[in-house]
């Protein structure tokens, strides 16, 4: 049988070479079994307990469902996945497209297998997770810190007697703690984070990561417990266990979920206290008097441009305020930026759908010119289909009269039988992957509906309500975003307007269906209006009011 080998290893547990060796202990078994290898898939440094995040498996998948090869062979289950519902799946949809799945630990895997091992492998999963959290706890217990490196800390790495490295120890960088002593001293005096983090950018200070501050890094959360404002270790206290990770099921991407207080473990550390007592509790006061433990609730709905918006000033990210307004992030968090332009949210998207809507409304030489074009690239590719599928039929032809040939001589004794099976083996193989290719070509009997333009009409005047109707917004905010490069927002002619310079293929559509008759009458009207920076492949830049 034609056979792929799967390979993976976990960058937590193996290393590089640990591919190379499943991969050769897997030849090695095929050429026991007698079958053809086809190719081999690989996921490198990749946990086992999401699929989605294994590009390996996923292009192995996708090729078992084209049927180029009909088993896959691996040095363990766990090698495939580790989690339950993923090994399920894969063993169903590998099973669905008649490929077999063998390991060399437990040989041909039945529906057996993926119960019980997967419920093992589930549970060994579980059992590494309790393992290191417990190994954790010891350490700081003993006094050692199992996480990051704080802003004001050395981390001290010693060689033990039995040549280990031990971490987890830290000492004060003396002048990181004078910064931390000044962010303190400043805030009880009464300046916010916003001010403190614009005199330390100003000054040139480096920020914790080597940047800019932000006032996010000072402030932090009171309710995780984190930023310069809210680190328990400046007052002396190793806090642990204060959140967990875990993998949403859909993404496989982690996210970090607040224990109940309750569940922390506190452990003095005098020696890394670098804030007094009564300093440390004027800070706290002073948060809890204007913050609330509870958070600030954040917007759960993705916006349709968000993360595409930025400053035309200072070229930086602009996030929303106050529910509702886009207004440049690094005026407000850094005090690097002196442009005071915001611009509503609301306000934003309906400029550029409408802008995207009023121009391709009334083009229907567009579809005109989109119906020829499409019309003869789907005549090209009947032409190529056909001259494709005539050359592999006169080759199955010319193979299937070989296959009679060497049956022939097997059964009438003539020639040697060896070389014969040979031959035979290498043309049935040759046949199948001409009768694969030929039922996978696609199907070009299709043509366009003979109303396309009234159909264009109806779906441009649709085109707010797409990001209204919940089930169509995710796929048509996903089409327009990545028609997006970015969007960059400039001081308008008047006080309160802001000028849109939009830069993207999206601006090229703009641009292609306002030629020619609105762009020469687009610049120096002296309108107030929406300007569009245009910079999409094979456009120089270019701008015009809508």
């Amino acid at each position: 049988m034609r056979a792929a080998i799967y390979a993976r290893y976990s960058s937590d547990l193996q290393t590089d070479a640990s591919i190379d060796d499943q991969v050769r202990l897997c030849r090695e078994r095929l050429e026991q079994e007698g079958h053809e290898l086809i190719e081999v898939f690989s996921d490198y440094a990749i946990s086992g307990g999401h699929l989605k995040s294994r590009p390996g498996m996923m292009s192995l998948m996708a090729r078992a469902r084209e049927g180029d090869f009909e088993v896959v062979i691996s040095e363990a289950l766990d090698r495939i996945s580790r989690d339950q519902e993923d090994i399920a799946a894969i063993f169903k949809r590998l099973n669905h497209a008649d490929v077999k799945i063998l390991t060399l630990s437990e040989g041909y895997v039945s529906e057996l297998h993926i119960g019980l091992k997967g419920t093992m492998n589930a549970l060994f999963l579980k059992d590494l997770a309790d393992k290191t959290r417990r190994g954790q706890r010891g350490r700081v217990e003993a006094g050692k810190i199992p996480g990051g490196n704080s802003y004001g800390y050395q981390m001290v790495r010693t060689i033990q007697e039995n040549g280990t490295i031990l971490t987890g120890e830290r000492r004060i960088d003396a002048d990181q703690a004078a910064i931390v002593r000044r962010i303190f001293a400043e805030y009880v005096a009464g300046s916010t984070p916003r001010a403190i983090a614009a005199r330390l950018n100003q000054e040139g200070v480096p920020s914790p990561r080597g940047g800019l501050w932000n006032a996010s890094t000072i402030n932090g959360s009171r309710q995780r417990r984190n930023g310069i404002l809210n680190n328990d270790l400046y007052r002396g206290d190793i806090i642990y266990n204060r959140q967990r990770f875990i993998k949403d099921p859909e993404t496989g991407k982690r996210s970090s979920r607040l224990n109940s207080e309750h569940l922390w473990v506190t452990h003095p550390a005098p020696h890394l206290r670098i804030i007094d007592e009564q300093t440390w509790d004027a800070s706290q006061s002073l948060k809890g008097r204007y913050s609330s433990k509870s958070g600030n609730k954040r917007q759960t709905k993705k916006r349709l441009l968000t993360g595409l918006i930025k400053c035309g000033s200072c070229g930086g990210a602009m996030t929303i305020i106050n529910r509702e307004r886009y207004s440049c992030s690094a005026r407000r968090e850094r005090g690097t930026c002196n442009s005071p332009t915001s611009i509503a949210a609301g306000v934003l998207e309906e400029r550029v759908l409408s802008g995207l809507r009023d121009i391709l409304a009334g083009r229907e030489d567009l579809i005109d010119a989109f119906a020829t074009t499409y019309r003869a690239e789907i005549n090209r590719l009947r032409k190529t289909k056909r001259a494709r599928s005539a050359a592999r039929h006169k080759e199955l032809g010319k193979i299937e009269r070989s296959i009679a040939r060497c049956i022939a001589f097997i059964t009438e004794g003539d020639g040697d039988p060896g070389t014969v099976r040979t031959t035979l083996a290498d043309l049935e193989a040759r046949k199948r992957a001409i009768t694969h290719a030929v039922a996978a070509e696609p199907d070009a009997a299709f043509d366009i509906h003979p109303n396309i333009a009234e159909l264009y009409r109806r779906k441009i005047n649709e085109l707010q309500t797409l990001f209204t109707d919940e089930t169509k917004r995710p796929r048509a905010m996903e089409i327009v975003r990545s028609m997006i490069e970015r969007i960059d927002i400039l001081p308008g002619a008047k006080r309160g307007e802001a000028e849109v310079l939009l830069v993207g293929a999206l601006a090229s559509i703009l641009d292609y269906a306002s030629r020619p008759e609105q762009q020469n009458a687009a610049v120096g009207d002296g309108g107030v209006g929406r300007v569009l920076l245009v910079a999409g492949v094979g456009f120089e830049p270019t701008t015009f009011r809508l």
